[in-house]
């Protein structure tokens, strides 16, 4: 397949996650009360293009998390107009080994925030993030946003990425960058 790829149109491309470890000790938060013992996540609208994300463990136990370049193993989704949840982002997976060096204690009851990209559009929706975490998917709590349909359509972006796959299947790589499992 031949892509010629210049530049990302963020609002109306499918495009990889990039959202970014902004504080690993995130107490200040008040996090919706929950007596699941799993990993908790919230989302909300910090400003006009960033949403931040909070993940809470609620388990009783010590994780490590081994974020890529500082980032977790997260995605956007969005219903469409059959209010069906589809994926508006994917997850871009690093080959450089030294994407992967740094390794967070993540304790019991602790928060960390993350930052994503809001995206805006014409197409009033519900958006909800998607973590891929010790091979279990956590969805957060669906925000109201707006986004353009296009975002749905897979973008030369995501074919580009499937390149580094080659010999796998259609449905295995779109499992690895849409986190319905790690590669």
């Amino acid at each position: 397949m031949n892509v010629n790829i210049s530049a990302q149109n963020y609002a109306n491309e499918m495009f990889m996650n990039e959202n970014e470890i902004v504080n690993i000790d995130a107490s200040k938060i008040e996090f919706p009360k929950s007596n699941k013992k799993s990993i908790l996540i919230y989302a909300e609208q910090k400003n006009d293009t960033i949403f931040s994300i909070f993940i809470k463990n609620n388990l009783n136990e010590n994780l490590i998390l081994v974020p890529q370049d500082n980032s977790l193993y997260l995605i956007q989704e969005a219903l469409d107009e059959k209010k069906t949840w589809k994926p508006i982002e994917f997850f871009g997976y690093s080959t450089c080994g030294n994407s992967y060096d740094r390794k967070l204690d993540f304790k019991e009851n602790q928060i960390v925030e993350l930052s994503s990209k809001k995206y805006n559009g014409n197409f009033n929706t519900k958006i909800r993030f998607k973590l891929l975490l010790n091979n279990k998917i956590y969805y957060s709590n669906e925000i109201n946003s707006n986004i353009n349909n296009s975002k749905f359509k897979k973008s030369d972006w995501f074919f580009k990425f499937s390149d580094i796959y080659k010999g796998q299947s259609k449905k295995e790589i779109e499992n690895w960058l849409f986190l319905n499992k790690s590669p």
